[in-house]
C-alpha cells in the first residue's frame, strides 16, 4: 500500500496547533502562579522598639547593686505590632521578670545573652498567644545590652 507524502503545510499546521496549545496553556496557568508569588513575596514585617528601655536590678551577693539596661525590638507583621502595642503592660511585666532574675554571671558571655534573648522571646510569645489566641511575633532582638 502506497501512501501519499504529507504536504509540507500539513506538518506546519500541526506544529502550529501544538505550539498554540502550549502557549495558551501557559497563559492560563501563569496568572495563578503569579498571584501566589505576589502573596508570598510581600514582606510587610516591621521592627518595633519597646520603649522605654528596660532597666532592672541584677541578682547579686555583692554589696554593690548591679543594673541591667536592655533595649528590645520585636519583628512582626502590622497586626503583630498592633498586638504588642495593645498588650504592652503584660509584655513589659514578663520581660522585666525574666531580666531581673538574671545575675551578672548568667549574662556575661554572648552565648548566655543569646539564651536570655531566646527565653524572653518565648515568654513574650506565650503571653501574646494567651491574650490573642495565636503566635504573633517573628523575632525579638536586643539592640542594646548594658551591665553596670
Amino acid at each position: 500500500m502506497h501512501t501519499a507524502p504529507l504536504h509540507p503545510f500539513s506538518a506546519l499546521k500541526y506544529n502550529l496547533k501544538i505550539l498554540l496549545l502550549i502557549v495558551f496553556s501557559f497563559t492560563l496557568i501563569t496568572p495563578l502562579y503569579a498571584e501566589d508569588e505576589e502573596e508570598e513575596g510581600v514582606d510587610d514585617t516591621k521592627y518595633f522598639e519597646l520603649s522605654p528601655p528596660f532597666v532592672v536590678n541584677l541578682q547579686t551577693n555583692e554589696r554593690r547593686m548591679r543594673f541591667l539596661q536592655v533595649r528590645l525590638q520585636v519583628l512582626g507583621n502590622p497586626s503583630a505590632i498592633e498586638s504588642v502595642q495593645t498588650h504592652n503592660a503584660p509584655l513589659r511585666d514578663v520581660i522585666i521578670t525574666a531580666l531581673s532574675a538574671q545575675t551578672r554571671e548568667s549574662v556575661n558571655t554572648p552565648k548566655k545573652k543569646k539564651a536570655l534573648q531566646e527565653k524572653v522571646r518565648e515568654e513574650v510569645e506565650t503571653v501574646l498567644k494567651e491574650l490573642t489566641g495565636k503566635k504573633q511575633i517573628e523575632g525579638l532582638y536586643f539592640t542594646n545590652f548594658v551591665i553596670q
